[in-house]
């Protein structure tokens, strides 16, 4: 074999496809569908109202509303391109329907939330966690069912860093969720479907203790 031959790998007849789209939503039931759908949504949802109240005080639900509406004109329009078999995801769509630059911002924003969904619920999540964790050590305390050596240990009542809780608990949280979904869509959605019952269950808790309390 001369120095300047080629090598060429075997031919082979398979075909590899990557599918990277919603596409993928098919090939599972229904409620597991939903359930990936529900959670990027719910997630947004439970702290969204708090950080805009945070942000621009008590008219945070317009601004909350005023999301809400143009959200569903821009359902409406994808609606729309959907029952005209526009191909393609949300930059094929918002280009038929608004144009090439606001595809590319629609484009750009939606990989933007993709990045820092995650992220900020993992933290918030923690926050919350971090935040029972230590009330439930206050409430302990005042009962005396804390042991004198954790009193010495923490310097008095047991205390845990909420700041770094949070961001352990999302850095685990997105590794776990990382793994689920390299095996495949069928585990990450069974996953997401467990997260959305157990979240279910504890909002219709929540709803009825805040009814009883507002009865009382």
């Amino acid at each position: 074999m001369s120095s300047g031959s080629h090598v060429f790998p075997p031919k082979t007849d398979r075909v590899r496809i990557v599918v990277a789209s919603s596409v993928m939503l098919t090939f599972i039931s229904f409620w597991r569908a939903a359930a990936i759908v529900l959670n990027d949504l719910g997630s947004s949802a439970f702290y969204a109202g708090g950080i805009a109240e945070e942000a621009v005080g008590k008219a945070a639900p317009w601004f909350i509303l005023g999301v809400m509406l143009f959200s569903f004109a821009v359902r409406a329009v994808y609606v729309e391109s959907c029952s005209m078999f526009v191909r393609g995801g949300v930059y094929r769509v918002v280009k038929e329907a608004l144009g090439g630059t606001l595809a590319k911002i629609s484009v750009s924003t939606l990989m933007f939330d993709y990045i820092l969904t995650g992220p900020i619920s993992g933290v918030s999540a923690g926050q919350y966690i971090a935040s029972l964790i230590n009330e439930l050590f206050l409430s302990a305390d005042k009962h005396g069912w804390i042991p004198v050596a954790m009193h010495h240990i923490f310097h008095g009542t047991p205390h845990l860093n909420e700041n770094l809780l949070s961001v352990l608990f999302a850095v685990a949280v997105t590794l776990y969720y990382w793994w689920q979904n390299i095996k495949g869509i069928e585990e990450s959605s069974d996953k997401a479907l467990r997260v959305m019952q157990v979240t279910t269950v504890m909002v219709v808790i929540i709803l009825a203790l805040h009814s009883r309390k507002g009865r009382s």
